[in-house]
Order: C-alpha cells, then structure tokens, then sequence
C-alpha cells in the first residue's frame, strides 16, 4: 500500500523497509491519510509501486525508505522462510537451518526469476511453490491471506520506485531522520517501534562472491528493466 499524507505527500512502502513499523506509527498518528486504495482491508498490507502512486494521487512529493539491496534480500530469504514455517500451513522445501547456497540457486533458477518479473498473480503463486515441498497446492485454496505474494519482497527496491529516485529517501539505519522530516513538514512526531523483525536465526548460507553477484544480477540488475526477460 502507498497513502498519500496531509494531500501532499506520498509515501511508497518498499518491502523490508521497515515498512510494516511505519504503516503503524502513520496509522497510529493524526496525520491525515489516504490510502492507495481504500477497498482493501486495513490490515492487508500492499506493496505499490511509485508510478502507480503517482497516477493514482496524482503528480505529488514522494518519501521512501532505501536499504542496501543485498541486505534487503537477504532478510527477504528470512522473511519468507519465517512466514512459511511460522505462519502458513506449507512445508518449505528445508528447514531454514539447512538451507544453503546450492539450494538457493535452485530455487531461485531463471522461471523463478521471469515469473517473478513478471508479477502477476499467478505468477508469482509460481514462485512461492519453489519454496516448498511438492504437492501443497491444495492448500492454497485453504489460505485466505495472499500468501503467493510474499515471494515479491525479493524484487528490487528499483521497481517498487519505478526505477527512479522519490522525492526524499532515508536509509534504513537513519530512521530518526525520516521521523524529524516529518515532524518538521506536518508537526507529527512518529513513534516507530520494531515489528515483524525476522528472526535470523542461524543457517548454511555462505556470505560469498559468487552470492553476491548471483543476487545482483537476477535482483537488481535483472530489475533495472521491467519488460526485459532472462
């Protein structure tokens, strides 16, 4: 979700960009708010892209959070791997103990990639059985949270802002600033507390290279260009 705030400002919700804690502060605050679209239920929580947000609102200020995208995705991974086991009735493909990097490249391969491009509905229900053991998808029908979409908090930072910059955007570790921004521009100081923190617990995946540049290339550069397929 995106909620354009006092009429003047939008604000774009990238994913494990402590997105979650600044939905409920704003939400807990006097601010003035319109969300992106008021049909959804207040606690569907809803990525939108800036575009999107800008056509909606129309041509207004933006704010964002930004996070270094490697470890973005890597609390993506953990996020996923949290939701499944914790909160869903699937069975991952491992336990996120063993989970290691041979495992990801294989889940993650080039359909992955394209069908998460892609980013449809169906597409990225596609996605999310990679992440768990065969013959689960039964279940679904089951499950009335949008389970399928959980796979998209691994697409890049660049497509949720459209492949540009928002107006104003603070790093993740610099939260006070964005709470002093908004203090300054409305006279509402949010109170930002910590929720749906991954647990990092421990794994196999080794921090290397070869990770790195296999993140980079189908997460971020991958993403540079929407219509462009593998």
């Amino acid at each position: 979700m995106s909620y354009l705030i006092n009429d003047n400002l939008i604000w774009i919700m990238t994913p494990k960009c402590a997105s979650y804690s600044i939905e409920n502060a704003i939400l807990s605050s006097n601010l003035k708010l319109k969300r992106y679209n008021e049909f959804y239920e207040k606690n569907k929580h809803i990525h939108v892209s800036l575009d999107s947000s800008l056509k909606h609102f129309g041509n207004k200020e933006s704010v964002c959070i930004t996070r270094d995208w490697f470890e973005k995705w890597i609390s993506s991974i953990n996020h996923i791997w949290d939701l499944i086991e914790y909160e869903s009735p699937f069975e991952p493909i491992c336990k996120w103990e063993d989970l290691n990097n041979e495992i990801i490249y294989n889940i993650l391969d080039k359909n992955f990639v394209n069908n998460l491009h892609l980013a449809t509905k169906d597409d990225t229900l596609k996605c999310f059985f990679n992440f768990l053991k065969p013959n689960q998808e039964k279940l679904v029908e089951s499950t009335k949270s949008p389970i399928e979409l959980i796979a998209t908090s691994l697409i890049s930072e660049k497509y949720w802002k459209s492949a540009r910059n928002c107006t104003y955007e603070f790093d993740l570790k610099d939260l006070d600033k964005f709470v002093n921004f908004i203090e300054n521009r409305f006279g509402e100081k949010l109170v930002i507390n910590k929720i749906n923190k991954s647990t990092k617990r421990p794994n196999k995946i080794v921090i290397n290279d070869e990770l790195k540049s296999f993140v980079w290339n189908n997460f971020e550069k991958r993403f540079e260009k929407r219509n462009q397929l593998i």
